[in-house]
């Protein structure tokens, strides 16, 4: 897969683009929390030959700007839009990951008639996102902390790291998540909280064709099931699938498995 780098100007701020430019079909991919958006590119390089592929650092992620001012939740769904239209893509798929489910979704609710159809793999909820109780800062400051050791590891280091802590991913996942743990600006774990009500209201917003793709919580899955089931029910093209045997991570640790779900739902969407 051939990827052409550029840089393009949305929303105020700068964000870092890989395509392939071959006018097929756009598929856009949104990553998470500390990934960057190369960490895509094992799904992406197999769903290369049926669409044009793209990839974005989101803000504070990456190549891509680490504004000044604090970053919401919307902030990178109104980016994402920008790109959109300033790449003059025409209904995309849009598929994200954790973070980036969430923007994809608020996405599809702000601007409906925008997306093809949208993917959210493991979105975390908005009231866990957005939670700043005593656990959850004691929890995103030890994040923060871990995130900084990271960012003075070697490519290598990071990427035995990964291996270590995640022996059943293909290897091909090691080095892009090295490579987002040293690209990694600080500052999103100074972003604001999420508005639960605007986010919870934007979902019930989407009208375009959605997956939601949940895995188990004892293995580190955020979506609750039940959630996931009722949130498909209430969208006029929503439909949910449970992944077992996976995390957080659904395509890392189960990659066949979200290769059916994800290729089945494209088929019948774009």
């Amino acid at each position: 897969m051939n990827l052409i780098e550029q840089d393009v100007f949305t929303n105020g701020i700068r964000q870092h683009v890989y395509r392939t430019e071959t006018g097929k079909q756009p598929l856009v991919f949104a990553h998470g929390i500390a990934d960057n958006g190369l960490c895509f590119l094992p799904i992406a390089e197999r769903l290369s030959g049926e669409f044009e592929i793209i990839l974005f650092d989101s803000r504070n992620h990456g190549k891509s700007e680490a504004p000044a001012t604090r970053t919401t939740t919307v902030d990178r769904a109104m980016d994402l839009a920008g790109l959109v239209e300033t790449l003059h893509l025409q209904k995309p798929g849009l598929i994200g990951h954790s973070m980036g489910a969430m923007t994809v979704g608020l996405l599809a609710g702000l601007y409906p008639d925008m997306p093809g159809c949208i993917v959210m793999e493991d979105p975390p909820p908005f009231e866990l996102f957005a939670s700043r109780d005593e656990k959850s800062q004691a929890d995103r400051m030890l994040w923060m902390q871990f995130a900084a050791s990271n960012k003075q590891k070697s490519i290598e280091e990071l990427m035995q790291l990964c291996q270590k802590e995640n022996p059943s991913w293909p290897e091909g996942e090691w080095q892009p998540w090295a490579q987002g743990k040293k690209q990694l600006n600080l500052a999103v774990f100074e972003e604001e909280n999420g508005d639960v009500e605007r986010g919870n209201l934007l979902f019930s917003q989407i009208t375009c064709p959605t997956l939601i793709l949940t895995a188990d919580a004892d293995r580190g899955a955020l979506y609750p099931p039940k959630a996931a089931d009722a949130l498909a029910a209430a969208l006029p093209a929503g439909r949910h699938m449970h992944i077992p045997g996976a995390g957080h991570n659904i395509r890392r640790e189960q990659p066949a498995a979200f290769s059916k779900a994800v290729d089945g739902f494209l088929k019948d969407s774009l």
